[in-house]
């Protein structure tokens, strides 16, 4: 699913306009895979602007430049067409952390570089950080439940830093997803609120390193990232 700005504000949405008319070149497939790919699209953008609940087909199919009877050869409802969306931006978020974490060898590092990408990523692309980290929760149960497990797969990835101090290992169970779970909501209500995620950087890193490495070393390493213009 392509992002990117078109110089005007719209992210995105140059990729949304019709197939040319005539012959075009493109065989079924291609055709196929276009459409869906500018569904998939559309939903980002009508949900970031309408949000999930008052999101229309009807609007997205309309934003996509496609028919009902094209988004229903693809997904049978809204709810569908909305997970089929969040696992192509999953992977691309995942794709972009995996790079980042790669470049660094000490996991509070890895941590750091972590949470860099993902609020550039919020940047770059805000609707797709408002349609797929802010709206989840409150959409269907079973949105809610998919959103939570891609959250809580980086549990192991955090639970490396119980290695960190000696004590470590004392920290209680539900630690890991403590800190995922305010780390998506310091970030989602910095979306809310029209702040960019680069601006809580520092709190971030320091939220999600203090219980492994202590306050005063993870406000150093938060320091240094937000004097690196991270």
């Amino acid at each position: 699913m392509k992002g990117g700005d078109d110089g005007n504000g719209e992210q995105g949405r140059a990729d949304l306009g019709p197939l040319p008319a005539g012959h075009h070149g493109l065989s079924r497939e291609q055709v196929a895979e276009s459409q869906r790919e500018r569904l998939l699209a559309a939903v980002a953008h009508v949900v970031a602007e309408r949000g999930y609940r008052a999101a229309t087909i009807t609007e997205i199919v309309k934003a996509a430049s496609v028919s009902s009877r094209v988004f229903y050869e693809f997904f049978e409802s809204k709810e569908e067409a909305f997970l089929a969306s969040f696992e192509a931006v999953l992977g691309h978020f995942e794709d972009l952390i995996a790079a980042a974490i790669e470049s660094e060898s000490e996991w509070r590092r890895q941590v750091v570089a972590a949470i860099r990408a993902g609020a550039l990523f919020c940047e770059q692309e805000p609707d797709l950080a408002k349609a797929f980290l802010v709206e989840p929760a409150a959409a269907t149960p079973a949105i809610a439940t998919r959103f939570r497990e891609a959250v809580m797969k980086w549990v192991p990835f955090l639970e490396q830093g119980r290695e960190e101090r000696p004590e470590g290992k004392d920290l209680p169970d539900s630690t890991e997803d403590s800190v995922l779970g305010g780390l998506v909501f310091l970030t989602s209500r910095s979306i809310i609120s029209g702040a960019e995620p680069s601006s809580i950087l520092p709190d971030l890193i320091d939220f999600a390193l203090s219980p492994y490495i202590g306050t005063e070393t993870a406000q150093k390493l938060a320091q240094e990232a937000a004097e690196n213009g991270s």
